[in-house]
């Protein structure tokens, strides 16, 4: 599918909203993310964002955050514009709305972390006026906030809907609220425990939030959470230095201890799709040998999955030789 922009919002120094029309309405589950297909001085590269709209429209909002490094958020940054298009593939991803019935929510979401979250709540909204939500956005000063004006307009227009912004670094206790800890949902969310919990950050924030969740006695299976992060460094996760050899698709590729399979494969030209290349979306999900991954995250993957060997090739190294099947 063709995306073509037609306006780039600058919410804060570092992330931009792009909206976009398309030829027919296309649908998601609000909270999915959209797999791209960038065009970098003639070299097509791939990368997931979620999306902030809602779905069965012509149009579409992505928020991207520009990070230190990465290629495709800075391209997006400093070199698209209003009338440049893109070509996409169909939404995906297992963080969304249908994960949750008509229960009490609480809503958490950090930085770029609450696209998928604001999706979420407006398509709650939508369908009902008067759900019973709690949002908390975190953000390190008021003008880091993503959403102010969307979010605070929602909160006005329903009375269900409270909305809490946890700022880091204000002291302006009447309008904010301080970092997010244990003691502040206990204090803005008495009923913390009753509710069933969609969010979306960075993996310090999202450790964090976890461990508040067990201390207050929040069952794991309340919790439903995607980890928003750049890109994943490798480097410091290798056993060792030693190469080793991986068979796929009868061929035998060379990889290095400190390489991704992802990179060794991709090198070698076979066929693997990589998204998001930051082990969310678990577009380059490969089969191997468990006992000898090393891997950093196994995202979306469950742990049947694991069990059978699945794993990310863009989070995952090896520490011996070991078959790998695509796909």
């Amino acid at each position: 599918m063709q995306l073509t922009c037609t306006d780039i919002r600058h919410d804060t120094s570092d992330v931009t909203t792009y909206w976009f029309e398309t030829d027919n309405a296309f649908d998601f589950i609000p909270g999915q993310f959209l797999p791209l297909e960038v065009d970098i001085e003639g070299t097509t590269h791939q990368r997931c964002y979620s999306l902030a709209s809602l779905p069965g429209e012509k149009k579409c909002s992505l928020t991207i955050k520009r990070v230190a490094g990465g290629l495709v958020s800075n391209y997006l940054a400093d070199s698209f514009a209003v009338g440049d298009s893109l070509s996409c593939s169909n939404a995906a991803g297992d963080f969304h709305l249908n994960l949750v019935d008509q229960q009490p929510l609480l809503m958490l979401s950090a930085g770029s972390g609450v696209t998928p979250v604001y999706s979420m709540l407006q398509a709650r909204l939508a369908a009902d006026a008067d759900a019973d939500i709690v949002f908390i956005h975190s953000a390190s000063t008021p003008s880091d906030r993503i959403y102010v004006q969307e979010l605070e307009a929602l909160a006005e227009k329903h009375s269900n809907l409270k909305l809490v912004w946890a700022v880091s670094r204000e002291h302006d206790q009447t309008l904010y609220h301080g970092r997010l800890s244990q003691a502040l949902l206990q204090s803005v969310v008495p009923d913390v425990t009753s509710r069933t919990v969609l969010m979306c950050g960075p993996e310090a924030y999202m450790e964090s939030a976890k461990a508040w969740f067990a201390a207050l006695g929040i069952a794991p299976s309340q919790v439903h959470n995607e980890q928003f992060q750049a890109a994943i460094d490798l480097a410091t996760n290798a056993s060792d230095a030693q190469s080793h050899t991986l068979t796929v698709n009868g061929s035998e590729v060379s990889i290095a201890g400190d390489e991704s399979v992802l990179d060794a494969l991709e090198k070698e030209g076979l066929p693997i799709f990589a998204a998001c290349r930051a082990g969310v979306c678990g577009s380059c999900r490969c089969k191997g040998d468990k006992d000898k991954l090393v891997s950093v995250t196994t995202g979306p993957l469950s742990e049947e999955d694991i069990e059978q060997g699945y794993f990310l090739a863009c989070a995952s190294q090896v520490k011996d030789d070991m078959f790998v099947e695509i796909g």
